[in-house]
């Protein structure tokens, strides 16, 4: 990295930075766009997992991961700059102008009505991932005195496109430039492999010669004594430490009494199987047995078996002999996704 991390990376990196999906329009046609089916071109609301139907929601994702500031993305979030400009609003009145947002967008829509309308709304920094006629777009946000600069993937084969960009947010004294390691994913498996892109032996998504782009062009920028920062984000930085550093965040406030954290950000509990019985009935039928409330195990999400903490492993086996029971990490969102399950 040449110079200082920007800003709104700084809070993300402890995982303290709700990630606010405000639509999945868009007018841009990225081929390494890694929008799922569920959200690409569709105008849905998520806060970090949580399907977002109502100004609560957001709300309460927020505080679930003691959140200290927001990213608004999509899509492009200015297709639905009304949306973006209330949930701006929404953010800083509930959580206080301390709250720190940021906001992705590829500038075709970023007018310079947009743009004043989006500073009045308490916006902290805006990154542009702009095509080549749109460049000018940093620098009107600049001159209405935005903190601003772009974010763009590092692509094999086209350093020399990222130092003209540098080269220009420069000139106008943009505030940084993010370079995003290119990344695999079911959405753009198909489009990156049409292209020649190979998966880094021992990845499980970087791609081949992007993070030797980016490395080339970080060094560049400090031979050239470019001022702003010029920062590398690999995707195990997303991975290993974001999305893990959010989760646990998230765990420490939402994981329920029958269940326990777990280094990774998951939360783990062990799930039975009562015979004859399933769902409320099977929960009323253990918590008598063992001689405890109610609210001290929980129904599955499957809704045929019960979920019980480490400490009553022992006696439930003592109760009732012969239960199927098996150890299953989740991830601590509202779905409770599975992450692993174990025989026990």
């Amino acid at each position: 990295m040449a110079g200082d991390m920007p800003r709104g990376c700084e809070a993300c990196l402890r995982g303290a930075k709700m990630v606010l999906f405000v639509t999945g329009k868009c007018e841009g046609s990225c081929y390494y766009c890694p929008l799922s089916e569920r959200r690409k071109n569709l105008d849905v609301i998520y806060a970090d997992e949580v399907a977002v139907e109502g100004d609560l929601d957001i709300i309460l994702e927020g505080r679930a991961i003691d959140a200290e500031g927001t990213g608004i993305t999509g899509g492009d979030p200015l297709m639905r700059l009304t949306r973006t400009l209330k949930f701006i609003r929404l953010l800083k009145g509930f959580f206080g102008e301390d709250h720190h947002i940021h906001l992705y967008t590829n500038g075709r829509r970023a007018s310079r009505d947009a743009l004043v309308r989006l500073k009045s709304a308490g916006l902290d920094e805006i990154r542009f991932h702009p095509a080549r006629r749109d460049w000018e777009r940093v620098a009107e946000a600049k001159a209405l005195g935005m903190y601003a600069g772009a974010e763009v993937p590092s692509i094999p084969g086209e350093a020399d496109k990222i130092k003209g960009l540098i080269r220009y947010l420069a000139s106008v004294r943009a505030d940084f430039i993010n370079i995003n390691q290119l990344e695999f994913c079911p959405q753009n498996a198909f489009q990156l492999r049409q292209r020649g892109f190979r998966v880094i032996g021992g990845s499980m998504a970087a791609a081949e010669g992007s993070e030797e782009a980016a490395k080339e062009v970080v060094g560049w920028a400090e031979a050239e004594g470019i001022e702003f920062p010029v920062h590398y984000c690999p995707s195990s930085v997303k991975d290993a430490v974001q999305t893990r550093m959010r989760l646990s965040r998230r765990a420490a406030n939402a994981a329920r009494p029958w269940e326990e954290r777990l280094d990774d950000g998951t939360v783990g509990k062990f799930v039975v199987k009562v015979p004859g019985a399933s769902g409320r009935a099977a929960k009323r039928i253990l918590a008598r047995a063992l001689g405890v409330d109610v609210a001290q195990v929980g129904v599955a999400d499957d809704g045929s078996s019960v979920e019980v903490p480490r400490r009553m492993l022992d006696a439930v086996r003592t109760v009732i002999p012969g239960a199927a029971v098996s150890y299953v990490q989740a991830y601590p969102t509202a779905a409770r996704e599975k992450f692993a399950e174990f025989p026990c």
